[in-house]
């Protein structure tokens, strides 16, 4: 595969950033506004059963829009929030111009609203940002189980190259003392019976096959009886 061919799926990739970019600017801008869609549908169907139905229902959208949407959306349901609440539920009805009387209401209203906003934004960052400091921990729990686990898997291999070494150490001490104790046994049956060393080491073999037990014990048996003989002479 030529670098061409590799080059092309790349700068397809990169034209299409922009794009995923611009509409998932657009998902969040929709969901404010839907939400505040929501909330002017419901206050204008209660507005017959209370006086002022829009608040908490516009402080509901605009959280939700800041929420799910981030700051600027939440300004951006903030805003439209204002406009229906003065076009529909502010004198003069149907019009953009409040009443001098309702200033102070609605202004509490942009006050909240943009509260809400503020609030809902930061809560939303700070969860994000608590769930990525989770998610590094658990990353750095896993890589450091894993550490771990190769430690452990390393210190029981040297712990079972151990053993065997220990192992082998015994039994190779063990073959030499049973080296010089044969040798020392070949040297008194030599002296015993005038015979050459490789007479002797066939005798303590025909012993070892006739009573059925180890040249080492053979070995001992000769070394006692010569050290007996010693001491009764």
């Amino acid at each position: 595969m030529s670098l061409g061919n590799l080059a092309v799926p790349v700068s397809l990739g990169r034209s299409r950033w922009p794009g995923f970019q611009m509409a998932a600017i657009a998902q969040r801008y929709g969901i404010a506004t839907a939400c505040v869609a929501g909330a002017l549908v419901s206050s204008l169907f209660l507005q017959h059963l209370f006086p002022y139905p829009f608040p908490f229902l516009f402080f509901a959208a605009v959280m939700a829009s800041a929420w799910f949407g981030g700051a600027w959306p939440g300004l951006f349901a903030v805003l439209v929030s204002t406009l229906a609440v003065d076009f529909y539920f502010v004198p003069p009805f149907h019009s953009l111009a409040v009443n001098a009387t309702d200033t102070a209401y609605f202004a509490a209203f942009v006050l909240s609203a943009l509260a809400a906003s503020w609030v809902s934004s930061s809560k939303k960052k700070s969860e994000v940002a608590l769930m990525d400091v989770r998610d590094h921990l658990e990353a750095r729990v896993a890589e450091r189980t894993a550490e771990l686990e190769k430690k452990i898997t390393e210190l029981q291999e040297n712990e079972l190259q151990r053993q065997k070494l220990e192992s082998e150490k015994s039994a190779l001490s063990g073959q030499l003392e049973t080296r010089k104790l044969v040798e020392r046994a070949k040297g008194i049956l030599q002296r015993a019976m005038k015979i050459s060393e490789e007479e002797a080491y066939r005798t303590m073999q025909r012993q070892s096959q006739q009573m059925r037990k180890s040249m080492k014990e053979i070995a001992e048996s000769v070394i006692l009886n010569d050290e007996l003989k010693r001491g009764s002479q």
